[in-house]
């Protein structure tokens, strides 16, 4: 979402339009970094996850959601400017486990 955001400083990239079950911190790293992990395992906590594929977004990002945030089309032009209409990726379950906020996130 950082990513995204900073190719449209003015948009409302509000993580509620996205309704992840996580979301990761990858700090200084940047680009659409989480595109590279699919084929991969992912552990996170004591979960351990296939990624899969890069999420294809619809209109949805773009309506008003739960809490204030208001409509913001300027957000999937970005992400299909900048993203090829992808934003974040889909994980299968191959070990489940506990998560925890804060659990280190391992690419294998």
């Amino acid at each position: 979402l950082a990513e995204l955001k900073a190719h449209n400083p003015g948009g409302d990239f509000d993580v509620r339009r996205f309704r992840p079950n996580v979301v990761v911190d990858t700090g200084a790293l940047r680009g659409l970094v989480e595109n590279d992990w699919c084929g991969r395992t992912v552990r996170l906590g004591e979960v351990r996850l296939r990624a899969q594929i890069p999420c294809v977004r619809c209109v949805m990002p773009t309506l008003p959601q739960a809490g204030g945030v208001g409509k913001d089309p300027s957000v999937l032009r970005t992400v299909v400017r900048e993203a090829g209409q992808n934003a974040g990726i889909g994980l299968e379950v191959i070990a489940p486990g506990e998560v925890r906020v804060g659990d280190e996130v391992v690419i294998e």
